[in-house]
């Protein structure tokens, strides 16, 4: 059951990775500034924003099945406009109603899978890593996909995969009600004794947000500036090579997340967290300087795990604290939202008044290095996380 669970992140991050590299590449296509080619992101992250603004005040435990439902029927919605109207400004409209479909679906799916695995041995770590895993695979089958199907065929299975979500998780529900998968916290209201030990650490949802919002910002500059940039320096073959580029980084996040499940505390230390971001920051960089599918491709492997993993901890900060798992889920997907938003169009931007089309990424690293000097400095000056640390060795 919880197998099937976890398809659906997979199944709606691969309609959106498609939607976001079948658009862009139809505005490169088209001759469209890079700027212009850049406003497939926001366009949808400011829709989702706006949407998670009211979802973080509506969304609980009881009522998160349901507006995951409503958000797989919007997105097949936004699927049939695809298919039939699909002049090129058009896609614009309806990428803004993708994400309010997405909106829907998010920050509710993290507290329902969160209240699925209160009896599993690893708790939050669980919930956490499989939830990163399914939305990460489902990106990079879905950039790659879309780069060699058609479009009418692509959006056809998004109207087929938004049905499928809506539905599945309708009926999954319905089963679940029946037959609790998840008694332990509901039912005494204590938590396992992985949620316990996380417990006696500092709540740092408010790091997650400003880190993970930074990581979302770079991770974007890729989404919406790679290709532009594979056509501005005359990669080989660009529409492949940097489809493969963009699935290799969603398809190592996946798997370095998955592969994250038995965490304990490694999240809260400083070494971990600091070697992750050198990674980061190092893997962004070579983005400026490859030329050749092997550089982006071995770029793209490095910087998938430091993606993997600074998503993995920014989820989990978020839903450490059950009471306000909700809110916190729904702060993280607007932070994302807004990064959405600022990446893509300052990348944009300033590839276009500098004429340098790797600009983007150096910026990107940028913005990594001091996200990592923020989290590193938050760290070491706090004495609760030092002492809780210490008790739970």
């Amino acid at each position: 059951m919880k197998f099937l669970i976890y398809l659906f992140p997979a199944m709606i991050n691969f309609v959106v990775s498609g939607v976001f590299f079948y658009a862009t590449q139809r505005f490169v296509d088209s001759g469209a500034s890079r700027l212009l080619s850049a406003l497939v992101v926001p366009m949808w992250a400011a829709t989702y924003c706006i949407t998670n603004v009211v979802i973080g005040k509506l969304v609980t435990s009881k009522n998160a099945a349901r507006l995951i439902v409503y958000g797989g029927m919007i997105i097949a919605a936004s699927s049939l406009g695809f298919i039939f109207l699909d002049q090129l400004f058009l896609l614009l409209f309806w990428t803004g109603l993708l994400g309010i479909g997405f909106g829907f679906y998010c920050s509710s799916f993290q507290v329902w899978c969160r209240e699925l695995e209160q009896n599993s041995e690893s708790g939050i770590a669980m919930a956490t890593g499989k939830y990163t895993c399914a939305w990460s695979l489902g990106f990079a089958a879905g950039a790659v996909t879309f780069g060699l199907l058609n479009a009418t065929v692509a959006f056809s299975m998004c109207f087929i995969v938004g049905t499928l979500v809506a539905g599945g998780v309708a009926l999954i529900d319905c089963r679940l009600k029946k037959n609790p998968v998840c008694t332990a916290v509901s039912a005494d209201g204590v938590p396992g004794a992985a949620d316990l030990i996380v417990s006696k650490f500092p709540d740092y949802a408010w790091v997650g947000w400003i880190v993970g919002g930074i990581i979302s910002f770079s991770v974007n500059q890729l989404r919406s500036m790679l290709q532009p940039h594979g056509a501005a320096i005359g990669v080989d073959n660009p529409k492949e090579t940097m489809a493969l580029a963009l699935m290799t980084v969603s398809l190592l996040q996946g798997l370095s997340a998955l592969a994250l499940v038995k965490s304990r505390i490694w999240m809260y230390k400083l070494l971990p967290a600091g070697v992750i971001a050198m990674t980061g920051i190092a893997a962004m960089l070579s983005f400026c300087f490859v030329r050749t599918l092997p550089g982006f491709l071995l770029a793209a492997f490095f910087y998938g795990i430091y993606s993997g993993c600074g998503y993995f901890i920014f989820v989990f900060y978020a839903l450490a604290n059950r009471e306000k798992a909700g809110r916190n889920a729904a702060i993280n997907e607007i932070s994302v939202s807004i990064a959405s938003i600022t990446g893509p169009m300052l990348g944009g931007l300033l590839a276009e008044r500098s004429g340098i089309s790797w600009t983007p990424f150096a910026m990107a690293a940028g913005a990594l290095a001091l996200a990592t000097i923020f989290h590193m400095t938050v760290f070491a000056a706090d004495k609760r996380r030092k002492s809780a640390l210490m008790e739970v060795k």
